[in-house]
């Protein structure tokens, strides 16, 4: 049925059909016809129901299908009221056949895991194959559940709900009578244990642990999911809101081409598109003309017609100025027919796209393996031999299990001739196929011959990760010769050692004792230990000898100390007094000098800390005041500020008293008055009372108080103002007695002179000056010092220390302390961080007196004797030094005996030149074993490895796998072993000989896991999609047509694969470690095809294809060709996501948003055009602007297409209102204040900030003006003189907003009718049309052409009425 046949049905569109558009209703292929259903005897399903509903819809409209609608709802209800239908324990039916299921995957696995143990599988391929088998099994149940059903059980209620779409489905019916299956640790890796129970039969505890840790997971992974959704959905909204369509058809003859499936089927893929040519068939007769609308039936004959693919007309092509038009979008999906004007499908396909998002899960528990879904295992029908055809390329290859196999590199056939009566079996094996027979094998009935590839190569992309091999018995590591371990340097120059090819690492069993630090081996390689005797011994030595002392033993260690240098203060006695606050100690020499400790006996303390401060107050002072050095005494500047500026020459100190109050009070509390003399007890501020006498100064700010300054001395009023001026300067003078200060006026002591003002005159204040005495020495009391030779040592120093420098004024009202003696404590020749014990020692002659020793102690801590543990075995302590004793340099403290836990011999690890022994090993009589032989010739030799079950010849097998130690006689002794698998680059944790304890790292097996295409799941793709973001290893793209050619170097583990362009130019492609190259030898390729797996990098793409093509094709077609590839490929690749989880979103709605991705253009080189090279410019702009340079002469600018993810497009949008209401907002505004851009109030976003009806629905008639305006040729090819200018001169003036904004007196006009204006013309005498452009309106489709000049008398009357700010 084509559209022109269609029944006129007109509905009001203006309601919003975002909801019902992201999912459209899908067209049934058997279509109802227009007449009523016919009846059906049939099971009328969720698909049934939604065909019957989209029937009625098309046919009958909205009223009628809501009546269809609830009359289905009730007929279902009645019946299944009637039907009672209920459920219970009872209706969950377990398969029978479960427990068959179980035991076969136990069989594999158990069998997986023997191969393991012998070493012919590597760690991961045994995981791999637990997980796969158990996958399997969960498949394999999953039918059975269902045949259980279906056959003996269909009106099950369990089984109706979940086939019915009620609640429920397939996996959770699988849970609950099949098995819960395989769980995922919070990691996110598989947990290689399956729940094996289901909910009916119950979980144990263990299984409902490890459930609980998927069960939390889901949990939180939805509340994820929904706030990652919303802001994709956020995103979309931004990107796409002023996609509106605006016109009817945009006349553009490009179009995109949609191709059948393998099936030749379209599906809904063609539905609600327009044809962007004739369609024809075989036949050369028209199906359809262009611009005919593919409804259902069309698309069922385009089908029938064997038509492979169609031009369709697309959003991806359209050329509408910033829209979208009608022909190009099609169908709205809301109600299936052409979409209207003014319709927003921008916000549509936005809506579209996120609303699935939710159900997308973030990551399947789906990790290794193949997926079933591309490869076909195929399994012989006769018993024969198997023969390749000649084309046949095969290379060796191990299966995922660590099956070893070929890999088919050509595309040939593999046929089995059979060795009796049957038919030849012949298999067509496709490239990269995988087989397991060899030419020339025979093979037996029903054996698997070769996993078919499904042609396609399916793009793996690969994840690396690693997994540890762990050591499960103790012993010595031997590696295989064919591993060749390789040292590789990493970028911090540390050295790894990489296996280079598969092979087995060996541990021979062995008893291993790990020796402390400075242990050495007492026993000789080789030879015999008993139990009980020493193995290793360790030595503790003394550093530097001194006295001994020993402590009391805490815990399982005893510390043994070694006085190596002390320090007595001889003439000082150290005495403690009790405070309130504690004990404080002194010092007290025989002249009664005392000294405050600044520490306590029994605390240590560092070189350069003080020890004690001289208790002097002879430095004291009453107030504050100023400090001035005379001359000669100096000072230098000590390190820290805390203890103020050590003395380097004596010499006087003079102090000038004054007394600082600090206070930040109101003004109105002051009770003195500035300048005013004052006694001693004055209250100066309320409850602040002086306690000297003197000259006030009041120091305020604001009205608040801030100082007062008590100065005192002698007032002497002056009225003579050249002596007053004499000492005003520099704050004062200093005057010797004897000295004259004024006339009539002698200095009797030192003074200070200043000239200060009083309520009674000028006059001048002399202010008394302290002296104090600073020696030149400070006092040192005698001390008696003990020092090994060549230990450590230390000394005393007392040094003084003045708290201010020279010229420092001290604010206080309390007095200072101006001088401090102190004690410092200094170390030689040691270790920064060394520390000195203080404590207090008795006086030798006198019993009772105390006195201050500092010593330095080296401590030894000796551990106790330990039984046997796992690792060091038996240990045996022994001190051998005594309290009180006197010990050199070197002498023994204690030892430490490691000692034999069983008999047998003992080996030294292998080790390189001076690298101390940390382990050694005891080979016990339990590790080796001996097989008798029963007079059986063998052809083994010493140091041969056997693994268990191998043929040792005579029918003999091998009970246990190791190292054939010897053969003698009728015997063999073999030393027990365990073989462990390594795969290629996997990096070596031990090296050959090394010995290991169980549970040590072995190897870290590096290995590529399949991803297919969803295992970077849902969500986080699709946006990794949209946001164009570069994948980390991306796949190496082919930047020129060619042929292939591949090689493989010798000793090169990767292949070099390069193309040759024709012309004898040949083009070589790195290809990195690990990376699977996805062509053959002799391929043709074309630009922009993937050379090796790996995810595609959507920039480097676009790139590629749009150099190949500029050669050839202008820049303007190559930049439309390779943006179109790229767009294909990106809703390719989206849909693939959804897809792949089960979700339908029609590709108009992705091809939106991606034209949106991809419509910009960076400038290269400007040409003669106004537009700035880097500047990102729509790409029809670009064309209008080369185009007028083509006419008028000027050279084009050269552009590169540029591919934006959707946040980037949102900020670059032309409307800064919008980007700035997106993210970024200062940015965005200050750029646009900067620019000085207008906001042309296209979108709806930005008319909904400003408070205007939106250019949409029925707001969008009132859009055409505008319409009309961007029709214009770009603004940059007007006149010279406002090239570059972009302003529109037909919009009426509210239709921009320009930055920046007016000031806050501007006039605003509202936009005035007809009348109005015509009003105020005649009142200002103004003809129709003069020269006011404020109040001209142009006519439609009419160009101003120049310049309008406002009339300055027009100006000023309208300022005089208020109708515009003087400003202006």
């Amino acid at each position: 049925m084509t559209s022109s046949s269609k029944p006129a049905r007109k509905t009001s569109k203006s309601k919003s059909k975002a909801s019902k558009a992201a999912e459209a209703p899908a067209a049934p292929s058997n279509e109802l016809s227009r007449e009523a259903p016919t009846f059906q005897n049939k099971v009328i399903d969720k698909k049934a129901l939604r065909s019957l509903v989209a029937w009625s819809y098309k046919h009958h409209g909205t009223a009628a299908t809501s009546a269809l609608a609830d009359d289905l709802k009730d007929l279902g209800f009645r019946f299944a009221t009637q039907a009672a239908v209920s459920i219970s324990v009872d209706d969950l039916r377990v398969p029978g056949d479960k427990s068959t299921l179980l035991q076969e995957a136990e069989d594999q696995i158990t069998a997986t895991e023997e191969r393991y143990r012998l070493g012919e599988i590597t760690e991961v391929e045994r995981h791999t194959k637990v997980i796969d088998t158990w996958t399997e099994t969960n498949e394999r149940l999953v039918q059975s559940v269902r045949r259980n059903f279906d056959e003996n059980d269909p009106l099950n209620s369990v089984w109706m709900m979940a086939n019915s779409g009620a609640r429920g489905n397939m996996s959770q019916v699988r849970q609950l009578v099949g098995m819960r299956g395989l769980m995922a640790n919070p990691q996110g890796e598989i947990i290689d244990l399956p729940i094996r129970t289901n909910f009916r039969e119950g979980l144990t505890v263990t299984e409902y642990v490890i459930s609980s840790y998927g069960a939390r997971k889901g949990l939180v992974d939805t509340a994820l999911r929904t706030a990652d959704s919303g802001y994709l959905t956020r995103r979309l909204v931004d990107v796409a809101q002023d996609v509106i369509v605006r016109e009817d058809d945009c006349g553009t003859t490009r179009s995109i081409k949609v191709a059948a499936d393998d099936n030749g089927k379209y599906k809904s893929r063609l539905v609600g598109r327009l044809l962007a040519e004739d369609v024809v068939d075989g036949a050369g007769e028209v199906i359809a003309t262009r611009n005919t609308e593919v409804d259902p039936p069309l698309s069922a004959r385009i089908e029938a017609a064997g038509i492979a693919q169609v031009q369709v007309r697309s959003p991806l092509t359209c050329e509408a100025a910033r829209s979208v038009c009608r022909k190009c979008y099609g169908w709205a999906l809301a109600h299936n027919e052409l979409v209207d004007l003014g319709e927003a499908v921008g916000i549509i396909a936005a809506q579209s796209i996120g609303e699935p998002g939710t159900q997308l899960t973030m990551r399947t528990f789906h990790t290794g393996g193949v997926s079933t879904a591309e490869t076909g295992v195929v399994r012989s029908v006769v018993e024969g031999s198997v023969e390749f055809s000649a084309k046949a390329k095969v290379r060796p290859h191990r299966t995922p299990h660590g099956v070893e196999a070929q890999l088919a590199e050509t595309d040939f056939s593999l046929t089995v001739k059979p060795s009796g009566k049957g038919k030849t079996q012949k298999l067509d094996v496709t490239a990269g196929s995988i087989l397991f027979v060899n030419a020339g094998g025979s093979v037996p009935n029903d054996t698997i011959l070769a996993q078919i590839s499904s042609g396609s190569a399916v793009k793996k992309s690969v994840e690396k990760a690693t997994k540890d091999v762990v050591c499960d018995l103790a012993g010595q590591v031997r590696y295989e010769d064919v591993i060749q371990p390789k040292e590789v340097p990493d970028r911090q120059g540390n050295i790894t050692l990489k296996a280079q090819r598969l092979g087995r690492l060996w541990v021979f069993s062995g008893d291993v004792y790990n020796l402390p630090p400075n242990a050495m081996p007492v026993v000789q390689g080789g030879a015999n230990v008993k139990t009980g005797e020493v193995l290793a011994e360790s030595r503790q030595v003394s550093e530097f000898g001194g006295a001994v002392r020993l402590r009391e033993s805490q815990g399982d260690s005893r510390e043994v100390e070694i006085v190596t240098s002390s320090l007595t203060l001889k003439d000082c006695k150290l005495v403690a007094t009790t405070t309130h606050s504690g004990q404080i100690w002194h010092l007290e020499s025989k002249d009664n000098t005392r000294y405050r400790l600044n520490t306590e006996p029994g605390t240590k303390i560092a070189n350069g800390e003080v020890i004690a401060e001289l208790a002097d107050d002879r430095f004291r002072t009453q107030t504050g005041g100023l400090v001035k050095f005379a001359p000669g005494l100096a000072i230098k500047k000590a390190r820290s500020a805390k203890n103020g500026f050590e003395v380097s020459k004596g010499g006087t100190l003079l102090w000038i008293p004054q007394e600082t109050h600090e206070i930040n009070k109101d003004i109105s509390l002051l009770m003195i008055e500035d300048g005013q003399w004052i006694e001693a007890g004055t209250e100066v501020v309320k409850d602040i009372f002086s306690q000297t006498a003197g000259i006030v100064t009041v120091t305020q700010k604001n009205d608040i108080l801030r100082e007062i300054i008590v100065r005192s001395g002698q007032l002497h009023l002056v009225s003579d103002s050249k002596v007053l001026a004499r000492y005003t300067d520099g704050g004062g003078k200093m005057v010797n007695p004897g000295e004259e200060i004024a006339p009539g006026l002698k200095a009797e002591a030192m003074h200070m002179v200043e000239a200060v003002d009083t309520p009674e005159g000028g006059a001048l204040l002399l202010r008394p000056v302290e002296e104090y005495a600073i020696p030149n020495e400070a006092h040192m009391p005698e001390l008696g010092s003990v020092k090994q030779a060549n230990g450590p040592s230390m000394g005393l120093k007392a040094v003084q220390r003045l708290a201010f420098k020279d010229g420092e004024l001290v604010k206080s009202v309390e007095g200072v302390e101006l001088l401090r003696t102190q004690l410092l404590l200094e170390t030689f020749d040691t270790t920064p961080q060394m520390t000195v014990d203080v404590e207090s020692a008795q006086d030798k002659r006198a019993k009772t007196i105390q006195r201050l020793q500092l010593t330095i102690l080296e401590t030894h801590l000796v551990r106790r004797d330990t039984l046997s543990d796992a690792s060091h075995g038996s240990t045996h302590t022994e001190v051998k030094v005594a309290d009180g004793d006197n010990i050199k340099r070197g002498d023994v403290v204690a030892t430490v005996q490691i000692l034999c836990k069983d008999d047998g011999v003992a080996q030294l690890p292998d080790r390189k030149d001076d690298e101390p022994i940390r382990r050694l090993i005891v080979e016990r009589p339990s590790d080796t074993i001996t097989v008798d032989l029963g007079g059986s010739k063998l052809s083994l030799k010493a140091g041969q490895r056997v693994v268990e079950g191998d043929d040792l010849g005579g029918g003999l097998t091998c009970p246990h796998s190791g190292q054939v130690e010897e053969v003698k006689g009728s015997s063999l002794t073999l030393r027990v072993g365990r073989p462990y698998m390594v795969s290629p680059d996997s990096i070596l944790h031990v090296r050959d000989g090394d010995l290991v304890l169980r549970g040590d790292t072995l190897a870290q097996l590096v290995f590529e896991r399949a991803k297919t295409g969803d295992i970077v799941q849902g969500l986080p793709r699709i946006e990794e999609l949209l946001e164009a973001r570069r994948p980390r290893e991306s796949a190496v793209l082919c930047r020129k047509a060619g042929t292939i050619k591949v090689e493989q170097p010798e000793g090169e583990d990767n292949p070099t694969v390069s193309v040759n362009e024709g012309e004898e130019l040949h083009t070589e492609y790195p290809i990195l470690l690990g990376r699977t190259v996805m062509v053959s030898d002799g391929q043709e390729v074309k630009a922009g095809d993937l050379l090796t797996d790996g995810p595609i990098n959507p920039h480097e793409l676009l790139e590629v294809i749009f150099e190949d093509l500029r050669g050839p094709l202008p820049t303007m077609d190559a930049a439309n060709q390779a943006i179109g590839r790229l767009q294909t490929a990106l809703v390719q690749e989206v849909q693939n996501v959804y897809k792949s989880q089960g979700v339908t979103i029609d590709d108009k709605h992705l091809e939106v948003i991606v034209r949106q991705m991809t419509s910009k253009v960076r400038i290269e080189d400007a040409g003669d055009t106004t537009l700035l090279p880097g500047e990102l410019i729509e790409l029809r702009q670009v064309d209008q602007v080369n185009q007028a340079m083509a006419i008028t002469g000027g050279a084009p600018a050269e552009f590169t297409p540029v591919l934006l993810g959707i946040t980037k497009a949102s900020l670059n949008t032309d409307s800064f209102i919008s980007a700035a209401s997106f993210q970024e907002t200062t940015r965005v505004l200050t750029e646009a204040a900067i620019e000085g851009k207008s906001d042309w109030l296209r979108g709806l976003k930005e008319n909904v900030i400003i408070g205007r009806l939106i250019p949409a629905g029925t707001g969008f008639s009132g859009f055409d003006e505008q319409l009309k305006a961007e029709a214009l040729p770009h603004p940059d090819i007007l006149g010279e003189e406002n090239a570059g200018y972009r302003r529109a001169t037909n919009l009426r003036p509210d239709y921009t907003v320009e930055m920046p904004l007016p000031q806050s007196n501007t006039a605003v006009l509202d936009d005035p009718s007809d009348t109005e204006l015509e009003a105020t013309r005649s009142r200002h005498g103004i003809e129709d049309r003069t020269n006011l452009a404020a109040f001209a309106r142009p006519a439609a489709g009419e160009e101003l052409a120049e310049e309008h000049v406002p009339d300055p008398g027009a100006l000023e009357g309208l300022q005089e009425e208020g109708l515009l700010s003087q400003d202006s």
